[in-house]
């Protein structure tokens, strides 16, 4: 049986989706300053989308970095 773990299926459907936007993109009869900005806004959008999620993770790293930390200890104390 054929597995795909989460990182395949992502790049899969970002293919796709670039694909099929690719696509409309070259077949909209637009004006050519408009196509441009038209073109640009995904890449606009994720990038909004990627700072975001960046700026929430670093809020909540504390807590991660916290437990590793707690963690390399326990891994001390007991290689000891």
């Amino acid at each position: 049986m054929l597995i795909f773990k989460t990182k395949q299926l992502n790049w899969a459907m970002f293919f796709l989706l670039g694909l099929g936007y690719f696509s409309v993109m070259s077949h909209l009869e637009i004006n050519y300053f408009l196509k441009n900005l038209i073109a640009i806004a995904p890449i606009q959008v994720a990038a909004i989308i990627y700072v975001t999620y960046s700026r929430k993770e670093a809020h909540t790293e504390p807590d991660k970095v916290s437990a590793l930390e707690e963690l390399r200890v326990k891994n001390e104390t007991s290689s000891e």
